[in-house]
C-alpha cells in the first residue's frame, strides 16, 4: 500500500470536483422583496420555464405572495432566495451545477488560490456517500489516519443524510484552531491485484475490479447504501490552514533502470509548469529510464492546466475536444514541447477525476503511456463559473468532453491497460507503483 500520507489534490467545487446544492422544495416563508431580490440575482438573459426571454417567475411570484398572506412567522427574505435558486439548480439533477452565496463564492476563490482553513482532505458524492478522496500530507485529517475511501456519516454529531455535499464541507471547514468531529465509516477491503496483456491505448472493455456507478445523479446523502462489513471511527480534528500541493517525486529502481515516480496532485493554476519542471529535472539531469505519473486521487481542475499536462508528453495533435448545447464544439490541441522518448505509466483509481481522467483519456489514446490501476471516476463534463450580481455565482456545466478517439467517458470511467489494486492490508507495500516497476523492469507484477 502506498504511503497513507500521500498528498491527493483539490477536488472541491470548480477544481474538483463536485459540489452538490439541496433541492429548496417547499418555500418555508415568504416577503414581498424575495420576488424582485431573485430577478436581480439571475443573469439578465435567464430563460424561464415559459421559454420566454427574461426572469418569468409569475407562479414563483403568486405562490410567494400567498405565502406572505397567510403564513404564520416572518422568514428571511435572504434564505427564501438562497432556497428558491437552490430550488431551481437542484431540479437540473447535476451534481456539478451548483449555486454559491456570497459567502460560498468566497471560500471557493480562497480555495482556488491554494490554501484554505479545514482539516485538509478532499471529497466527492459518490453513490450518494459523501466520500474522503484524498488527505492532503501532514494535514489534521491525514494524522489522524483519515483514508481514502472513507465514507463521512456525521460533522459534529449531525448525520450527512439529507445534506448536499456543499453543506458538508463547510461544516468541516472552520477557523483555524477551532475543533471538528467527524464520524467516519471505512469499508472493507475487497480487491485483487492482476494484470492484463492489453496493449496501451487499446480500446478494453473488460472492467477493473472497482467501477463507477451508472445510477442517476442524486442531491444528498443517504448512508443506507453504506457496503456491509466496515469499520465506523470517530475523529476529533482541530483546523489548520490548508497549502495544497502540486507534485511530490522520488528517485526508484528497477534492477539497473533508473525511475522517477511522480505524484501529481492539483490541476490549479500554474500546476502544468511545476509538473514540466519536474519531468525535465527527471529527464535531463536524473537521466532516468521511465517516468510514473501518479494521478490517483487527483479529482482533477481547469481544462487548460490539463490541456499542458497532456502536452508534457504528447507532441502534437488533440487532446481533448468538448461540445454542448449552448458550447460550439472545441477541439484543444498540444501545445508543444513534449518528451516523448522518455517510457511513460499513469497510475489511476476510483477517485482518478475530472482533468485527470482527460489527460489520463488523451495519453491512453496516443499509446503515449501505459495505464496501471483502477478504473477511473468517470466525470467527462465541463463547469464553468457565473459571477451574479449579489456577489455570489453559478457553478454551470456547459458541456460534455471527449477523449481524441471520441470517447465520452462521464459515468463510464477510464479502464487501465493493466489493473492493479493497492491493498491497505499491507502498508510497506504500494501495489499499484510496483505493477508499474515490474513492466519497467521486464516483469509481470505479482497476481
Amino acid at each position: 500500500m502506498r504511503d497513507s500520507t500521500k498528498v491527493p489534490v483539490l477536488v472541491l467545487a470548480g477544481l474538483v470536483a463536485a459540489l452538490i446544492l439541496i433541492f429548496g422544495g417547499m418555500v418555508l416563508g415568504a416577503n414581498p422583496t424575495v420576488y424582485d431580490s431573485l430577478k436581480s440575482v439571475l443573469p439578465a438573459g435567464w430563460t424561464g420555464a415559459s421559454g420566454t426571454a427574461g426572469a418569468d417567475f409569475r407562479l414563483q411570484e403568486e405562490v410567494l405572495k400567498k405565502l406572505e398572506d397567510s403564513y404564520y412567522e416572518k422568514v428571511d427574505p435572504t434564505i427564501l432566495t438562497t432556497q428558491a435558486i437552490d430550488g431551481m439548480v437542484a431540479g437540473l439533477d447535476d451534481p456539478y451545477t451548483v449555486y454559491f452565496d456570497p459567502q460560498e463564492y468566497a471560500g471557493f476563490q480562497q480555495e482556488t488560490k491554494g490554501s484554505y482553513s479545514g482539516v485538509g482532505m478532499t471529497v466527492e458524492m459518490k453513490d450518494r456517500l459523501v466520500t474522503i478522496v484524498s488527505t492532503f500530507k501532514g494535514s489534521p485529517a491525514d494524522l489522524a489516519g483519515v483514508h481514502s475511501g472513507d465514507v463521512i456519516l456525521a460533522v459534529d454529531g449531525v448525520s450527512t443524510d439529507g445534506q448536499n455535499l456543499d453543506e458538508v464541507v463547510a461544516k468541516i471547514k472552520g477557523a483555524e484552531n477551532s475543533t471538528v468531529e467527524l464520524t467516519l465509516y471505512r469499508p472493507p477491503f475487497a480487491g485483487t491485484t492482476t494484470t492484463s496483456a492489453v496493449p496501451p491505448g487499446s480500446s478494453q472493455t473488460t472492467s477493473s475490479s472497482t467501477t463507477t456507478t451508472t445510477e442517476p445523479l442524486t442531491t444528498t446523502a443517504d448512508s443506507s447504501n453504506l457496503p456491509p462489513g466496515g469499520t465506523t471511527t470517530t475523529y476529533n480534528l482541530t483546523r489548520k490552514t490548508i497549502d495544497i500541493p502540486v507534485t511530490q517525486s522520488e528517485l526508484l529502481t528497477v534492477g539497473t533502470k533508473k525511475v522517477a515516480l511522480i505524484s501529481f496532485y492539483t490541476f490549479s493554476e500554474g500546476s502544468a509548469k511545476a509538473l514540466r519542471d519536474e519531468v525535465r529535472k527527471a529527464v535531463e539531469s536524473d537521466k532516468v529510464d521511465a517516468v510514473i505519473l501518479d494521478l490517483r486521487s487527483n479529482g482533477g481542475g481547469l481544462l487548460n492546466e490539463a490541456v499542458d499536462v497532456a502536452s508534457i508528453f504528447i507532441p502534437s495533435g488533440p487532446i481533448v475536444s468538448t461540445e454542448g448545447l449552448h458550447s460550439p464544439r472545441q477541439v484543444y490541441d498540444a501545445t508543444g514541447g513534449a518528451y516523448t522518448k522518455v517510457p511513460l505509466y499513469v497510475l489511476t483509481d476510483p477517485f482518478t477525476a475530472s482533468a485527470s481522467e482527460i489527460v489520463s483519456g488523451a495519453l491512453q489514446d496516443d499509446k503515449r503511456a501505459t495505464l496501471v490501476g483502477e478504473t477511473t471516476f468517470g466525470k467527462g463534463l465541463v463547469q464553468s463559473i457565473e459571477p451574479l450580481s449579489n456577489g455570489g455565482a453559478l457553478k454551470v456545466t456547459t458541456a460534455v468532453y471527449l477523449t481524441p478517439k471520441g470517447r465520452d467517458i462521464n459515468k463510464k470511467g477510464i479502464t487501465p491497460d493493466v489493473s492493479a489494486v493497492d491493498n491497505p492490508n499491507t502498508p510497506n507495500v504500494d501495489e499499484c507503483v510496483q505493477a508499474a516497476l515490474g513492466l519497467i523492469g521486464g516483469t509481470k507484477a505479482s497476481n
